[in-house]
């Protein structure tokens, strides 16, 4: 599907890149919710953790394709380019595995979440910078 074409989503996606700043920083603070509960003597069950962090990554996700398929601007910069289908799901799997890094984080382990996230982040500058490709001589 090139630029030019239309989906079904992309009305979603216009609304979630234009709100792009309100989702990502909304989504690390319902991850970290958690905690604030814990701190506030609020139980929250195991499955209701989860589902919450499914959701906003599932969101975060969302608004990220948004981003490489609808495009972003704002007074700064705006996005255009069209990234390999291959780039766009690299980085797309870094931002669940930082996400997911930083859950760990609070929720199990804190060593084990912190190396989760920087894996994710150097797996997602090796695709990125093309360290992942295959056969380039």
């Amino acid at each position: 599907m090139t630029r030019t074409e239309s989906s079904g989503l992309d009305p979603l996606f216009r609304l979630l890149v234009t709100h792009r700043l309100l989702v990502y920083f909304g989504g690390l603070f319902v991850i970290g919710l958690p905690l604030l509960f814990r701190a506030l003597g609020i139980g929250l069950s195991g499955t209701a953790r989860t589902v919450l962090v499914v959701v906003t990554l599932a969101v975060m996700v969302l608004t990220y394709l948004g981003e490489r398929r609808v495009g972003f601007s704002d007074s700064r910069t705006e996005t255009t380019q069209d990234y390999p289908l291959k780039m766009r799901l690299v980085l797309a799997l870094a931002l669940v595995g930082i996400a997911v890094g930083i859950y760990v984080a609070l929720e199990v382990n804190t060593l084990a979440g912190l190396l989760f996230i920087a894996g994710a982040y150097f797996f997602g500058y090796m695709g990125y910078r093309g360290g992942l490709d295959e056969g380039e001589a």
